[in-house]
């Protein structure tokens, strides 16, 4: 009797474990999701960004400020939502992480009130003044009508422009490519060292180098491989824009002369 009693007992035992394990089990599956759900976010984002930016070289080409600052106003509202996106992505990481939290949603609320807290109390220069992808933003849009000059700091002299900036934006500003040494054609970039090629020669480059292989810009040490590389559409347009600038200043000397 006593040992149908312990067994009964251990089988009972085995039950709320296997019952709490498929619970956390069923959990963790349900943040996965969501965390992949956010990914696509992130995503969709990212090629908004890459709208506004596009868009934005096209309006300050033809002289449209205001409709440009209004582009801007929108890159940082998406900036923001990206900014939160994140947020979000690290508390469900942190959640997935396999330590037991007795209450998911109450340190999932916590760590969302405190972080938006925190961002919404930033100065706007504290927001987006380091942000890479507002700072490339205003560096191309700046470049339309200021070729060669340097960019003003975007928040004035007690902005937080970053040197990390400055550099990254000026390894994108040489229109030819660092292996032809000919203009850029069909321009794809770097993710992780944003520098910069004409499409068929870094892949032509790669494929010699088995598909990977350290950047071909001297001093540069990241490595690169075909998945390293987005298409620059941004970068093509502008490479138009200065052939065009070069065609109509070449043109413009060659009437003075003939005069």
């Amino acid at each position: 009797m006593s040992q149908r009693l312990e067994r009964s007992q251990a089988i009972r035992g085995e039950e709320r474990d296997s019952g709490a394990d498929g619970a956390q089990i069923q959990l963790h599956g349900r943040l996965n999701a969501i965390r992949e759900d956010l990914h696509s976010m992130k995503d969709a984002i990212a090629l908004a960004v890459r709208a506004c930016t596009l868009t934005a070289l096209d309006l300050e080409e033809i002289g449209e400020t205001t409709t440009v600052s209004e582009v801007d106003q929108s890159l940082r509202q998406l900036l923001d939502v990206q900014h939160q996106l994140e947020m979000e992505e690290r508390l469900l990481a942190s959640l997935c992480s396999g330590s037991e939290h007795k209450d998911p949603e109450s340190v999932y609320m916590e760590g969302w009130e405190r972080d938006t807290k925190q961002y919404a109390a930033l100065s706007e220069a504290a927001k987006y003044g380091a942000n890479k992808e507002y700072y490339e933003f205003r560096q191309q849009v700046w470049n339309v009508k200021h070729e060669g000059e340097a960019m003003p700091p975007l928040f004035g002299a007690g902005g937080n422009d970053s040197d990390e900036e400055l550099t990254i934006a000026g390894a994108r500003r040489t229109y030819k490519c660092p292996i032809t040494t000919t203009w850029l054609v069909d321009p794809v970039t770097s993710k992780t060292c944003k520098h910069s090629f004409s499409k068929q020669a870094i892949m032509d480059y790669l494929r010699a180098k088995g598909g990977r292989s350290a950047c071909p810009v001297g001093g540069c040490s990241h490595m690169l491989n075909r998945e390293d590389l987005a298409a620059d559409l941004a970068l093509e347009r502008n490479v138009a824009r200065r052939l065009r600038q070069l065609e109509a200043e070449e043109s413009s000397a060659t009437y003075t002369m003939v005069q």
